[in-house]
């Protein structure tokens, strides 16, 4: 399937309470239903114009927000996962949203547990795409990573300064050869995932996103990072919130068993594993209008023509 340009979208942003700056863009449906949508890393906001054209459709509307340091937000040092609970509050308080659906996608997928933890009255559903478990809860998480040829929670366990100045060489290297970088990432996704970077317009989104988090530097993102790998403040049964989890069994980034992990462990989890899937499938427009049917037959909400619609009806996921 081809992929359509989205209309541009100009940058927002929001003061929180302690004065800094967060940035966010507003994709979909301007009147649909919230989505809150947080970006994978490498990611940026820019990621939520991936769902713009099917969120439109099925209703929905995507509200996609920089992390601190990223992109357009301010920098927040000594940050914890939790804090970015508290700019999601804030966020929402801000923007008037009695309740929303939180969405996170690979790294995005903590932040949407975070949500789901201490918003969980405002939340009415969570979606992890492809998302890592709490590594305090799991012995053997380090060593499923390094499998994927992920040292960096190896690293911050050894040494955080030593992490932090792996990330800012990584950081350096392919900020100044984005060409490199971009080539060796098509190179360790799936088949399915380089399929759908064939789309010239997918391509080009998909390169705009990553440049935008590499030129946020090294200590931004090392940050972001090192807010996962650390003890989140909460324990994966703690989270209140129907879940729904989706995991690529073709995921060379994403060990599967941090998807069973999170459905053992989160009441009300539903696993749903996809054969023939890697990391990139939230990319693809099938999938996407899978789940925001899904999601309309979960929150009992009407599509745009004023009918209601089905997961198993419509594009099953």
């Amino acid at each position: 399937m081809t992929y359509s340009p989205s209309p541009s979208h100009d940058l927002c942003t929001l003061v929180l309470e302690d004065g800094r700056r967060l940035a966010y863009s507003d994709y979909g449906a301007p009147s649909g239903y919230p989505v809150i949508f947080a970006h994978g890393m490498p990611g940026s906001r820019l990621e939520g114009r991936f769902f713009d054209e099917q969120a439109r459709a099925a209703g929905f509307r995507i509200l996609a927000l920089d992390r601190p340091g990223i992109g357009a937000s301010n920098y927040q040092p000594d940050r914890r996962l939790l804090d970015y609970s508290d700019d999601v509050g804030q966020f929402a308080d801000q923007l008037e949203l009695a309740s929303f659906v939180h969405m996170g996608w690979s790294s995005g997928g903590s932040r949407t547990l975070a949500c789901a933890y201490s918003l969980g009255d405002r939340i009415s559903q969570a979606v992890v795409l492809s998302g890592y478990t709490h590594f305090a809860e799991l012995p053997d998480s380090h060593t499923l990573l390094l499998k994927t040829r992920w040292p960096g929670p190896v690293l911050a366990e050894l040494s955080t300064p030593l992490f932090r100045a792996v990330v800012d060489v990584v950081v350096w290297i392919s900020r100044r050869r984005p060409g490199i970088y971009l080539r060796k990432a098509r190179s360790m996704v799936s088949e399915q995932d380089r399929q759908l970077l064939e789309d010239e317009t997918l391509r080009h989104y998909f390169r705009e996103d990553q440049i935008a988090c590499l030129d946020s530097g090294g200590r931004a993102i090392a940050t972001d990072l090192l807010t996962e790998m650390t003890d989140w403040g909460f324990r994966l049964a703690q989270v209140p919130v129907p879940t729904l989890i989706y995991q690529g069994q073709q995921d060379p980034f994403v060990p599967e068993r941090f998807a069973h992990h999170m459905a053992e462990h989160i009441t009300g989890a539903d696993l749903n594993l996809l054969p023939e899937s890697g990391h990139l499938y939230p990319l693809d427009p099938g999938f996407q209008a899978g789940l925001f049917h899904r999601l309309q037959d979960i929150l009992g909400l009407e599509a745009p023509n004023g009918t209601r619609t089905r997961a198993n009806e419509a594009n099953p996921v």
